[in-house]
């Protein structure tokens, strides 16, 4: 009914019709007696569809399915559930037949659009099912159909978290997989997409859709004649039957051009692949598909029965084979106008915004294009400024760095004159300090001759030594000698005057005063005298042995007989107690005697000895200054080297004050 009709007619009610497209949500006041055809009409006017041919209005069944409306009948008589509250009906606006190939078949950009939105809800509400790889690339141009073009700065991380793209059985076979790779995989896909439209990506979405299996079929669960469960699927090309648990493998399918009659009974439905005569007793409804009583075939097949459980499915399965069978033979046949119209207006349409599109295109290229020039101009404009206070900034560091050389050269002047002053006097300085290296030098040519004399002088004092200490043991050997005798002597006295009390009858008073400090030592022979540096047992002097004073020996002497006597360094005697006996005592002259003349040698050797040392040293002190270090010889760095810390002449021995006595006597 046109909608002057239905404005006109003021008398009847009004019916609230809630219509739920795929991409709003319509609200329509019709009369209560208005055909489905109407509201259809209404639908098509709004959103400006032309292909309605694909289309129609449903409700949702009791399982959930949609059950959809006859054009032709009032709404009300259709059995459509209303709403208990005002009463008004919510129906769906949804695509009922298919074309055979999407992007081919569909003219209208809405018409392409509106499968599209079906298409994406079937795929997400898991009734066309898909592989993850399929679903991925359908959601990247889902995408790019919503958002454009990618952009780096627009479309950062998270802008896809509120969005629904993929199916959950997907998700769930990937459970290891987050919501952020999910993300980024649908992004790298969707970054790809760049320069297409809405339409043009929509149009690839239906393009991939179109090659799945389940793609425009609509399944309905059937029976065999034995009772086993099967599926009924329905498409623009054929009617298939499938096992219950394969939907995607029909085991048997059935071109529109092959099939000749479908009709149903109550429960039964059959199908017919040869026209045969019309039964006028036949009870139920029938579909002939058109083929004419001429093309009797005798020898065909028998007939496909089925069953299913509710008949009001019988309903919908003719319903859905006459249409899709009239769109079969409709796309076989000549195009009408409307169609060569609706056609030629959309090619007129895509060629215009063709152009627009590149004109867009141009206009964005030279959009850029002007806005990379002002970039480059406004980064040389930015080089060219920094370059000037460069430049201004060395200029002005070049007047400094001038200001600050002209003070610096007139400072180097000064310095210049104050270090030729000081060359002058380094010159000078330097005159003076050859002379006296030459000096140095000459003096250091003498000093190997100055120390050869004094080693020839050391040598002759080392050889007097020697001879010293060799008549010091000759004197010894005649020490010991006169001891021997000596104590012969008083071995004889001593037997002597035994005898000699032995026949006195007063042997108190027989011995004399003066035999009283010889003692009798009968080990005399068998002892050796130690003496430092003098071995009697031997021949061999040391070159380096002091010689035994004669007042250590007198020592060591009257020690070895009991006696206590002590001699002046200068060889006199010291008188005690028993200096009156020993001096009465036979021999004891010529022994004070010997003993002073080895005293005084002695002295004499040691002060000379000393004098030399001293006169060595001092000489060394002196020349030790006047010793350069670049004019030395391996002689004399050999010398400091093994230069004494105790400045002592080699061959020579410091005097042990300390009195030496022996030992064995």
């Amino acid at each position: 009914m046109p909608l002057s009709l239905l404005k006109k007619k003021k008398r009847g009610k009004l019916l609230s019709v809630q219509i739920s497209t795929l991409d709003a949500e319509l609200n329509f006041s019709v009369d209560s007696s208005a055909k489905a055809k109407n509201v259809f009409d209404l639908i098509c006017h709004t959103i400006g569809l032309r292909e309605t041919w694909y289309f129609g209005l449903a409700y949702t069944g009791k399982n959930g399915s949609p059950v959809w409306l006859k054009l032709d009948k009032r709404i009300l008589d259709q059995n459509v559930p209303r709403s208990s509250e005002d009463g008004s009906v919510e129906l769906r606006f949804l695509a009922k037949f298919y074309p055979e190939v999407l992007d081919v078949e569909l003219i209208q950009e809405v018409t392409r659009h509106l499968f599209y939105l079906q298409f994406q809800q079937l795929i997400l509400s898991e009734e066309l099912t898909c592989s993850p790889e399929a679903a991925i690339l359908l959601a990247s141009f889902a995408v790019q159909a919503k958002f454009g073009d990618y952009d780096e700065e627009i479309h950062k991380p998270g802008f896809l978290a509120n969005e629904v793209l993929l199916p959950q059985q997907v998700r769930d076979q990937f459970q290891s997989v987050t919501g952020e790779m999910w993300e980024t995989q649908i992004t790298s896909w969707y970054a790809q997409h760049h320069g297409l439209t809405r339409d043009e990506a929509e149009l690839e979405y239906l393009k991939i859709v179109q090659e799945f299996e389940m793609s425009g079929v609509q399944y309905f669960k059937i029976k065999d004649g034995n009772g086993a469960d099967l599926w009924l699927g329905i498409d623009a090309k054929s009617v298939s039957m499938y096992p219950y648990n394969d939907q995607l493998h029909p085991t048997k399918s059935y071109q529109w051009s092959e099939l000749a009659d479908m009709s149903y009974y109550g429960n039964k439905f059959v199908i017919k692949q040869t026209i045969r005569p019309t039964n006028t007793n036949t009870i139920g409804r029938r579909f002939n598909l058109g083929a004419s009583t001429s093309n009797l075939n005798v020898n065909a097949p028998e007939d496909i029965v089925f069953l299913v459980d509710d008949p009001e499915v019988n309903k919908l399965i003719l319903d859905l084979c006459r249409g899709n069978h009239d769109l079969f033979m409709q796309r076989r046949r000549v195009d009408t106008m409307e169609i060569q119209q609706m056609k030629e207006q959309a090619r007129e349409e895509k060629a215009r915004k063709q152009m627009e599109r590149t004109r867009l295109t141009k206009e964005k290229n030279l959009r850029l294009q002007v806005q990379n020039e002002k970039k480059e101009l406004e980064e040389k404009l930015a080089q060219f400024q920094e370059e000037n206070r460069s430049a201004a900034d060395t200029l002005r560091r070049s007047e400094e760095t001038a200001e600050l050389l002209g003070e610096k050269a007139k400072v180097a002047e000064e310095e210049a004159q104050l270090l030729r002053a000081k060359l002058n006097n380094s010159d000078q300085e330097i005159q003076s300090l050859k002379l006296e290296i030459g000096k140095l030098q000459e003096a250091n040519h003498q000093l190997p001759q100055k120390f050869l004399k004094y080693e020839q002088y050391v040598s002759q004092l080392n050889e007097q030594a020697q001879a010293r200490a060799g008549e010091l043991k000759n004197v010894c050997e005649e020490l010991y000698a006169t001891k021997a005798a000596l104590n012969d002597a008083n071995i004889k006295l001593n037997l002597l005057a035994n005898q000699h009390i032995h026949h006195s009858p007063n042997t108190s008073n027989s011995v004399p005063m003066n035999m009283g400090f010889l003692p009798i030592n009968n080990q005399i022979h068998s002892q050796v005298i130690s003496m430092p540096g003098i071995n009697l047992n031997n021949t061999s002097q040391s070159n380096h042995s002091p010689a035994v004073s004669n007042a250590q020996y007198y020592h060591m002497y009257a020690a070895s007989n009991g006696s206590a006597h002590s001699v002046k360094t200068d060889g006199s005697n010291v008188t005690d107690r028993n200096s009156n006996e020993f001096t009465s005592a036979p021999g004891n002259s010529d022994m004070q005697q010997l003993s002073q003349e080895i005293e005084k040698e002695r002295m004499e050797y040691h002060v000379k000895s000393r004098n030399i040392e001293q006169q060595l040293f001092n000489l060394r002190s002196e020349i030790e200054v006047l010793k350069v270090d670049e004019s030395m010889t391996g002689f004399d760095q050999k010398q400091d080297s093994n230069q004494p810390h105790t400045h002592e002449i080699p061959g020579f021995q410091a005097h042990q004050e300390t009195p030496q006595y022996y030992d064995g006597l």
